[in-house]
């Protein structure tokens, strides 16, 4: 989660308080990193201190006879500043680490805040657009005045807050996306995917697919998807990707395409009435009663063989 100046992304992080907290927890652990003294490893206090002694010795021909308390002193207190440096570093790691698994496990309901926001703003938006009724610019607007220039006033202010809900719909889902999940996501946001579900990309007007792709975003737009019914905001990258499919692919396809799933009307079937020969029989199950008459012929067999072709 990143600081924002979008007051829709703000308002649906503060519905999960815990991910802020996750966060505060990380950039506290962050600045203690930072603001700790540099400092040396033991290898390099032990480099500084031999170099030292070789320096000391080539000036005036004698060794440091305290170079092996020197040597063990710094690198005791190496020691200690590289075992605290490593456990902030760690801090840092394991900090980071929460905060992205938590913001990733409650992603979902952030998302779910602002599927619920958008449907308040095209509620808002259609009631307007019904009192707009066919004033479809600033100007006819002012000319006709009264009900029609409140009902656009309210559509731009809603044009801001539609905005930020999409802007905050993909600021979410990309930081809980991988790198190759954001490259698709992109591709689909600038053709103009994740605004509606359930309508396929051909049966949406040219002028209005121009203005998802662009996502700069009119008032005759707002009133349209507020109309259409069918804008969301996708809860997860695999919900947005089964909506980019079914707005672009038939909904049942084989290898030689797509397959035309519409209920046939198929003609009514005929049964062919059973052939009974001379020599058939009623079967005599009970031998307690007396045996059967024979069925009446209907069909004659050839002077071949019979076989099982003739009886069933």
């Amino acid at each position: 989660m990143r600081s924002t100046t979008n007051p829709e992304l703000t308002a649906a992080w503060a519905t999960v308080p815990d991910v802020a907290k996750a966060q505060k927890r990380h950039e506290a652990a962050v600045q203690l990193r930072r603001d700790f003294p540099r400092g040396k490893t033991p290898a390099e206090a032990l480099a500084d201190v031999r170099a030292e002694a070789v320096a000391t010795f080539a000036d005036t021909g004698k060794w440091p006879s305290t170079f092996g308390k020197d040597a063990a002193k710094a690198h005791a207190d190496a020691l200690v500043w590289e075992a605290e440096f490593l456990a902030l570093r760690n801090l840092e790691d394991v900090t980071k680490a929460a905060a992205e698994d938590l913001r990733d496990s409650l992603s979902v309901d952030v998302l779910e805040h602002l599927d619920s926001r958008l449907t308040e703003i095209l509620d808002a938006a259609k009631a307007a657009g019904e009192t707009l009724g066919d004033v479809t610019s600033a100007e006819q607007a002012i000319e006709a005045g009264g009900d029609a220039l409140d009902a656009w006033r309210r559509l731009t202010s809603l044009l801001k807050d539609y905005s930020n809900v999409r802007d905050a719909q993909w600021d979410v889902l990309r930081a809980v996306s991988g790198e190759e999940a954001r490259m698709g996501m992109r591709q689909w946001r600038d053709a103009g995917h994740g605004e509606v579900r359930d309508v396929r990309v051909d049966e949406i007007p040219s002028h209005i697919r121009d203005v998802m792709r662009s996502r700069v975003y009119t008032v005759e737009y707002l009133v349209w998807v507020a109309q259409s019914g069918s804008a969301f905001v996708p809860t997860s990258y695999d919900d947005l990707e089964f909506s980019v499919t079914a707005s672009l692919e038939p909904v049942a396809y084989d290898d030689h395409g797509p397959v035309d799933l519409s209920p046939r009307v198929l003609p009514a079937l005929n049964p062919r009435p059973a052939k009974t020969y001379t020599h058939s029989r009623t079967p005599h199950l009970d031998v307690s009663q007396p045996v059967p008459e024979s069925p009446k012929a209907n069909a004659t067999h050839s002077d071949r063989e019979a076989s099982t072709l003739d009886y069933f």
